[in-house]
């Protein structure tokens, strides 16, 4: 569970409280932006390795069954030499 940490406002002089993560919070957090970025450049092994670690701390895997998918490449026009 996240802490709640005080702390006063320089200019105002008020009181400002502030959510801060736990360590585990913020490796989980760490861990499921990684996740993303091998989703999006389509890296399922890179994903599998994450998704055992989320799951070795408790953590919920987003995304439930999303795997990556290799990208076709894209067809273009010929251009260049007749």
């Amino acid at each position: 569970m996240s802490e709640m940490e005080t702390a006063t406002n320089v200019p105002t002089g008020e009181p400002v409280v502030t959510e801060v993560p736990t360590a585990d919070e913020a490796y989980v957090a760490a861990l499921r932006r990684e996740r993303a970025a091998y989703m999006t450049y389509g890296r399922p092994d890179r994903v599998d390795a994450v998704d055992a670690e989320l799951n070795r701390l408790g953590a919920e895997v987003p995304g439930g069954s999303e795997t990556a998918v290799e990208s076709k490449p894209r067809r273009t026009a010929g251009r260049g030499k007749s």
